[in-house]
């Protein structure tokens, strides 16, 4: 029996076709003005907050006197080269928080336009509305393009690699395809993670490939580009992955703080572990429990949709849906082996790409391909993210805590009450804070070892800094170090304890120390500046005035 719509619903459609009409007649200005705002929300977080340690660190090996310098210096981290080489040429033009986070920022803000174009390439304008409001607008999307570091650069390039690679396809271009191998290149240059993309494209493009044949130049391109991915990939294992592996190792067992995110055989279940991981990512890209949670469900059935979808383009869906799944599963095999972290932190924000992509179908079958529909229940995804937020990465803290201000009057109180003969002993991640704000963003001068504290000096200052290896300062270690400071040679006044980075409440365990307990030394004076920074001033103790000097 064929049911006749009522009037009342022939109405609604009526309304609903007019407003999605008008909503596709000025999407490029829409989508515009969107982008536009979220890259102004960039700007301001990179204005609003200070540099944390691993932004500091990361323009510390920038900022050497040449690039040979400071391609070397990127040696020395897990992460390919491209970020130090680019903030050593970009510093310049400033060297402020804005100026520095700039690169990182416009990378952001590129990557979420490339993703829409991207999936109106080939999901349709409502899947394409909804992966532009989840990659601009939800939190740790915006956070993560608004720091010194890989992940930005990462976003941008991969997805440039995808998207280019279709419209050569689509388009049986040939400059298309090139450009979407020198993408390639240059995600791989940027993040190792970019090695799974391009696993996953490789396997995508084989696929789309025997499915739709491109014209001869086209394949001549691929080809080249292939080439090209993989004599850079031996270059960067040859000269830096292949042997950092050992090096941190030996450096880092496990792993340190990572530990728990890798694989261990021995005492982890790998099904369990890799369910565990997964959810976390999703926690991770959306910074909310519960919508993470939910984004599973959503991102299992686009892949699904994509699968059953019928029509002339289902083979070109079935290879999306396998692009989609692929990074994830060739991540669980590298996870499995014990050679990958997993789980919510930001070396699975490649996933980011993918999982927004499978939510994004999802969104639009719901919404019936109706892009204004779409748009909205991805805003109102993003708004319930925002407003019911929690913290997901391990070495995030509230944004009321990452102002600016509080680092400004850390260093103006350095200044103000650090006096010569005074020594500043802080962990070696806060010194990279200290070495860029104390020091004007300028190379400083560095002292041999002393005692197995790293030296330098900038102005009138000097700073003592524990190894690269000991971790966060704790308060054995303080303790222990506080009397070699004091040995420090021309230490005629006080020793200054300043703890930056993640770690929260030194003071006040300072203070209940058993070993400070006389008189005398239970004056320990601290200055908070937010909860994340505090600078001590240690009483003038002796070597003998401790209890018992803490095993380094």
């Amino acid at each position: 029996m064929v049911q006749i719509p009522s009037e009342s619903q022939v109405e609604s459609r009526g309304w609903l076709d007019r407003l999605e009409s008008r909503f596709r007649r000025y999407s490029s200005l829409i989508a515009a003005i969107l982008l536009a705002f979220g890259f102004l929300w960039r700007l301001w977080l990179a204005h609003a907050t200070f540099f944390n340690t691993d932004e500091a660190w990361h323009f510390f090996l920038a900022n050497q006197d040449s690039a040979q310098q400071a391609y070397k210096a990127s040696l020395t981290i897990s992460h390919p080269p491209l970020l130090i080489l680019v903030e050593y040429f970009w510093r310049a033009l400033g060297t402020s928080n804005l100026v520095l986070r700039l690169p990182a920022v416009i990378a952001g803000a590129l990557s979420c336009w490339i993703f829409y174009r991207w999936l109106n390439l080939v999901a349709g304008a409502a899947t394409a509305w909804a992966g532009l409001i989840l990659s601009a607008f939800l939190a740790p999307m915006i956070s993560t393009s608004a720091e010194v570091r890989q992940n930005p650069l990462l976003l941008m390039f991969a997805v440039a690699a995808i998207y280019f690679f279709d419209r050569a396809l689509s388009g049986g271009s040939a400059l298309a395809m090139l450009a979407s191998a020198a993408c390639l290149v240059f995600a791989m240059l940027s993040h190792y993670s970019a090695f799974f993309v391009a696993a996953a494209l490789g396997v995508y493009s084989i696929l789309r490939m025997w499915t739709q044949p491109p014209a001869k130049p086209v394949i001549a391109a691929w080809i080249v580009g292939q080439t090209s991915g993989v004599t850079v990939a031996a270059f960067l294992y040859k000269t830096h992955l292949g042997r950092l592996g050992s090096v941190l190792k030996e450096a880092l067992p496990p792993q340190q703080y990572l530990a728990s995110s890798y694989f261990q055989a021995g005492s982890d279940h790998v099904v369990p572990f890799l369910y565990r991981g997964t959810i976390g990512v999703f926690r991770f890209v959306f910074g909310q429990t519960q919508i993470g949670q939910f984004a599973v469900v959503l991102f299992a059935v686009g892949v699904v949709l994509l699968f059953l979808r019928r029509g002339p383009d289902r083979g070109r869906d079935r290879t999306l849906g396998i692009l989609l799944m692929l990074p994830l599963v060739l991540n669980w095999f590298a996870v499995a082996a014990g050679a990958y972290p997993f789980g919510r932190m930001r070396q699975c924000m490649f996933l980011a790409i993918f999982f927004l992509a499978g939510i994004s179908v999802a969104l639009a079958w719901i919404a019936h391909e109706r892009s204004i529909i779409s748009a909205v229940l991805a805003l109102a995804i993003v708004l319930l993210c925002h407003a019911f937020g929690t913290l997901q990465d391990r070495d995030a803290f509230p944004l009321a805590e990452q102002r600016h201000e509080h680092m400004d009057a850390a260093i103006q109180f350095v200044r103000s009450e650090v006096l010569p003969g005074d020594v500043i002993l802080t962990d070696k991640a806060t010194s990279y804070q200290l070495l860029h704000y104390l020091c004007h963003q300028k190379p400083a001068a560095s002292d041999p070892p002393f005692e197995g504290l790293e030296v330098f000096r900038c102005d009138r200052f000097v700073v003592l800094s524990t190894g690269p290896f000991e971790g966060a300062l704790s308060v054995p270690t303080i303790l222990a170090r506080w009397i070699d400071a004091r040995g420090f040679p021309n230490v005629t006044g006080d020793v200054w304890v300043v703890e930056g980075g993640w770690a929260t409440g030194m003071g006040e365990q300072l203070r209940s120390s058993p070993a400070l307990s006389q008189p005398a030394l239970a004056q320990i004076d601290v200055h908070s500046f937010g909860r994340y920074l505090e600078i001590i001033k240690m009483p003038p103790g002796k070597r003998t005035d401790v209890v018992a000097q803490p095993a380094r």
